[in-house]
């Protein structure tokens, strides 16, 4: 599994220091994950930040950007400690951003006394160092609850009218049952919306995908829980979108049209009332009711399938309240 932290000074130059577990990392350099010797430290007015190893006592004689640890074995429960070293270059002051999961903490410490600065790490947060030519190194010690290695490189949330469509990818997995889908809202506690299976043990990239189509609207929260194959799970991180209302009644042409046999029928409604939409051929006969109950705002996307019906021009007709629009469709098989 993979995290990170951003160091900048004040003038903004930034370097990002990644970290890690994997049971097959060691204390020394493991080129597998990356990690590779960074040469000595530039002029004291350049920029520079890395991670010490811990070959040597985090003596600086070997660094990198990256820094994987051992894990024996998952779920891992234990501490790893870190050591940031940085020169501040022309800026003057130097702050330490993280953006952690719910089952990682950490704790920052001056390696002093470890009383001089003293910040505990959790969610996301950051603390600026005021004096970083007198503390120039820091120790980060990291938490690490039941942690599973499947590492989530990216988990991304896009909203389209009503619906919430969520991707994200893993770099590796291990005994990856899969995913619950879970989201929330400011008025609402933590509930699963669905489910994706996982791809077991690969270390080969996966992409996956689910749609809430059933997504309320206003400020909405989602996050995935990865459960492995012996029950174990931990958490993503969390991730927000704003699900806009409609500003009025709409009835959006089907699409595709021409179709053959199926096609999507898009509506929206600003606010809670009954719908009925139907499909009618050519002379005004009914063919069949798509539609027919009380739903709440949003938009809505329905199927129709004309498979047993011959070609021609059919008519979909959208009821809501005191709404009322028809539009019509091509069926070419």
């Amino acid at each position: 599994m993979k995290e990170s932290v951003i160091v900048s000074n004040d003038i903004g130059s930034a370097t990002v220091l990644e970290f890690g577990l994997d049971s097959l990392a060691s204390d020394n350099f493991d080129f597998q994950f990356g990690e590779a010797n960074l040469p000595p430290l530039p002029p004291p007015t350049a920029w520079d930040t890395r991670l010490l190893l811990p070959e040597g006592g985090f003596s600086g004689v070997k660094s990198s950007l990256k820094d994987y640890r051992n894990a024996p074995s998952f779920p891992f429960t234990g501490s790893k400690e870190h050591r940031i070293q940085y020169q501040v270059g022309s800026g003057t002051t130097v702050t330490i951003k993280w953006n952690l999961p719910p089952q990682i903490t950490g704790l920052l410490q001056d390696i002093v006394t470890g009383t001089l600065i003293n910040v505990p790490m959790s969610d996301s947060g950051n603390y600026t160092v005021a004096q970083p030519n007198i503390f120039n190194k820091l120790k980060m010690t990291i938490d690490y609850q039941s942690i599973i290695p499947v590492e989530l490189v990216s988990f991304v949330a896009i909203v389209n009218g009503s619906k919430v469509n969520l991707t994200w990818q893993t770099a590796t997995e291990l005994n990856n049952t899969g995913f619950d889908i879970q989201r929330k809202s400011e008025n609402t506690d933590w509930q699963k919306i669905g489910f994706v299976n996982g791809s077991g043990t690969t270390t080969e990239r996966r992409s996956y995908n689910f749609i809430d189509d059933n997504s309320s609207h206003g400020k909405l929260y989602y996050r995935l829980r990865q459960i492995d194959f012996d029950g174990s799970s931990s958490y993503s991180k969390i991730i927000q979108v704003n699900v806009n209302s409609p500003n009025g009644y709409v009835l959006n042409q089907n699409f595709p049209n021409p179709f053959n046999p199926s096609t999507k029928i898009n509506f929206e409604i600003p606010v809670r009332t009954s719908v009925l939409l139907k499909v009618y051929d050519l002379l005004g006969n009914e063919i069949t009711t798509l539609v027919n109950e009380d739903r709440p705002v949003g938009s809505y996307e329905v199927e129709f399938n004309a498979s047993s019906l011959s070609n021609g021009v059919y008519f979909y007709r959208l009821k809501a309240g005191s709404y009322i629009e028809t539009r019509k469709m091509l069926l070419l098989k």
